[in-house]
């Protein structure tokens, strides 16, 4: 049998610090998607939902990577 990889708690972090980075670049690329996909000379018939939720997903990706580091740094 295979003995489990065992992580330390650098690796952890880093892994959820990468992760959180990951998320917000596709955010990113999502939000570019809907905006370029916005109808500019009908603005009552578009989707700002769409925009709303990735500006709402890439700000906590934000506060995430900022309390991860804060957590590191003690």
């Amino acid at each position: 049998m295979r003995k489990p990889i065992e992580l330390k708690k650098t690796e952890i972090k880093m892994t959820k610090k990468t992760g959180a980075y990951i998320v917000m670049i596709a955010g990113l690329i999502l939000l570019i998607i809907n905006i370029s996909e916005l109808d500019f000379s009908n603005l009552k018939n578009g989707p700002f939902s769409g925009i709303v939720s990735n500006v709402l997903l890439i700000l906590a990706m934000i506060i995430s990577v900022r309390d991860l580091n804060k957590k590191e740094n003690k």
